[in-house]
């Protein structure tokens, strides 16, 4: 092996590791450690997951991985020592803390960061002394990895540095008390802001302090001359802003920052606009809206082709209101259809009628996206005729363009009652079983149950499901008889619909039909109908349900059990125990989940079947059951499983909840 670890081929180093997991531990232990050095990461890798899966490691050989940190020449063997302790856990906790007193600082710092990487809490008062470690790096360190514990006991301590000199480790003591969590005195605070360098962690801090006397120092942070100090400022301002509520967050954040609007305060914000910092640019978004600040138009339509930030650069537009009308029909004509679309929203959102014409436009634009922002933003305007107009559009070749139209018509149900009950007449007559299913699915915004009564009976299966799912969305109880009638349909289609608009429905009187769907001979209609007597949860269904199960297989059978769990509790559940020995693994699985919100009895009774289940998902779905009821008092059963598991993937997740168990 030792041969063939020298090998110019990293497969055949690689293969020559994998050997080596094959064989007692204390023979191949010096190779294996040789091996996580070598300049393959696959190789270094392969090594890490030897050593990790030879369990239980002896002392002497957690020492051994722990003396590889003094290894300066090769960085690559290094590392995989700082992965293995890691990922060790707290098993290696005990043997880290040894050597925090070693006279290598070095050595030191590596313990340090790779305690609080596990974030075992025990350690806490050794870190808390290392805070006066000879070294500045430990020092540092030490106060870096006390906030990854992010133990509160920390901070009476973490506090007292910062009443010192030494800049760099005050900034990582503020970092750190930032992530704890804990609120810092505003008088600690407070002198720390004559340092620049400590600007942005004491914003931090501020914002995590959420005291009212926070708000005049964040809202002058937002005009720092430093961008990460001003947008640390911006994201505390937010945050505090989130916490205080109601007219304490009117008086002392939204006054003053209106009264910023237009000032050369603002322009670093704006300026912060053009950020990747995803935290920051939303508290940036919103209080440049909070300011009403139209200068910052441009910004935000920037900031807005980013999915994730469109909802707050709505609301930001919002605060802007009128004044951003003049900058998006500048930007309009020359935006990409994206942009334009976005702009057609704002529109509509603001009410700003003066463009109502453009948006009209917008619905015989080239790009489907712009033509759906435009429908839905006429209806928003609600000009006189918008119906007819985002009518023309259901037939659009488009399907989101189509959909999008659908909603329009849908808001202006309330705005043009009259219009619509003329759309949908027509609609209802057409030869296109397409707009027929439109008339269907607008007729419910109408909460005409007669029409969509008719429209139940359609000969298109497709306008069928679309009347009878509309009639669940009317939610009356007229609508019952026509729902009860579409589970005898010929369709499949429609009678899943029907048993799932039941569900929806509720009352007394959809019990007895959805018991009777439990009769058909469609999977999909059972399982539906399963689903809404469990949306129901009437217990009266408990054995008609029980007595479908014993025959179910798969998606039904699945169904039921879930069924029974939300109907019924204690012996109820006994249905889903016996699922427990079902051929169907995804089954299984399922009672599983199930039974794991029901006590530990039945972990007992089972856990000798299910640890040694012939498919691997259920022996690992069942050692999590395992971990997440017992805790601590499963790791008996779950370290004998993992010595006779042979399946890599359940062997991660078994030594995965082992190390957090520890």
């Amino acid at each position: 092996m030792s041969k063939q670890l020298r090998e110019p081929d990293e497969e055949a180093r690689r293969l020559a590791v994998v050997g080596l997991a094959r064989q007692p531990l204390e023979a191949a232990m010096p190779l294996l450690f040789s091996a996580m050095g070598d300049g393959s990461w696959r190789v270094r890798k392969d090594a890490v997951a030897a050593l990790l899966a030879a369990q239980p490691l002896k002392p002497e050989t957690v020492e051994g991985i722990i003396d590889l940190l003094r290894s300066a020449d090769n960085a690559g063997l290094r590392a995989s020592a700082v992965e293995l302790l890691e990922r060790l856990g707290n098993r290696a906790v005990a043997p880290l803390c040894g050597h925090l007193n070693d006279p290598d600082h070095d050595l030191r710092k590596f313990v340090i960061d790779i305690l609080g990487s596990i974030g075992s809490k025990s350690c806490l008062p050794l870190l808390v002394a290392a805070l006066d470690d000879p070294d500045p790096n430990v020092r540092v360190a030490a106060a870096e990895n006390l906030g990854k514990i992010g133990d509160p006991k920390a901070q009476p301590q973490l506090l007292k540095v910062l009443e010192g000199g030494d800049l760099w480790l005050k900034f990582t003591v503020l970092d750190s008390l930032g992530k704890i969590g804990a609120p810092v005195p505003l008088e600690v605070l407070t002198p720390l802001l004559s340092e620049s360098l400590l600007r942005r962690a004491v914003y931090d801090c501020l914002g995590l302090l959420g005291e009212p006397a926070c708000a005049p120092l964040l809202v002058k942070g937002l005009g720092e001359a430093v961008k990460n100090a001003r947008e640390a400022a911006a994201v505390a301002l937010m945050r505090l802003r989130l916490r205080l509520g109601g007219e304490e967050s009117e008086e002392l954040i939204d006054r003053p920052l209106g009264e910023l609007r237009g000032s050369a305060q603002v322009a670093g914000l704006i300026a912060s606009l053009d950020g990747n910092d995803p935290v920051v640019l939303d508290a940036v978004v919103k209080v440049i809206g909070i300011m009403g600040e139209e200068r910052a138009v441009a910004g935000l339509l920037a900031v807005a082709r980013q999915e994730r930030h469109r909802a707050a650069c709505l609301q930001a537009f919002r605060g802007v209101g009128d004044a951003a009308l003049a900058t998006l029909l500048e930007r309009y004509p020359e935006a990409h259809a994206p942009e334009r679309a976005f702009i057609a929203q704002v529109i509509g959102e603001l009410g700003l009628v003066a463009a109502v014409e453009l948006v009209g436009e917008g619905l015989e634009d080239d790009a489907p996206q712009l033509r759906s922002a435009c429908a839905l933003a006429l209806a928003k305007l609600a000009p006189q005729g918008a119906a007819r107009r985002i009518a023309s559009l259901l037939g659009d070749a488009s399907h989101e363009v189509a959909e999008a139209a659908l909603e329009a018509l849908r808001r202006l149900s309330s705005r043009e009652p009259e219009e619509l009950t003329r759309l949908c007449s027509d609609l209802s007559q057409s030869g296109r079983p397409e707009r027929r299913r439109d008339a269907a699915l607008l007729l419910a915004s109408l909460s005409d149950c007669e029409r969509l009564g008719l429209l139940a009976k359609d000969e298109d299966a497709g306008v069928r499901t679309a009347a009878v799912n509309s009639l669940s969305r009317c939610g009356q109880s007229q609508c019952v008889g026509s729902l009860v009638m579409a589970l005898v349909d010929e369709s499949p289609q429609v009678r899943v619909a029907a048993a799932q608009a039941l569900g929806e429905v509720g009352g007394a009187e959809t019990l007895e039909p959805l018991l009777l769907a439990l009769n058909d001979a469609d999977p999909w209609v059972q399982t539906a109908a399963l689903k809404g007597l469990a949306a129901l949860g009437d217990p009266r269904a408990l054995p008609g349900v029980a007595a479908l199960l014993g025959d179910a297989r798969g998606p039904v059978l699945i169904a039921g059990l879930g069924t029974v769990a939300a109907l019924g509790s204690g012996a109820d559940l006994a249905p889903v125990e016996a699922a427990l020995s079902d051929g169907d693994e995804e089954v299984v699985q399922a009672a599983i989940g199930i039974l794991s919100g029901s006590g530990t009895g039945w972990l007992e009774r089972h856990c000798e079947a299910l640890l040694g289940h012939p498919h691997w998902g259920v022996r690992r779905c069942f050692a999590r059951a395992l971990a997440e009821s017992l805790g601590a008092e499963a790791l008996p059963r779950l370290e004998a499983a993992l010595a006779q598991e042979a399946d890599p993937l359940v062997r991660g997740e078994i030594s995965g909840l082992l190390c957090r168990l520890g």
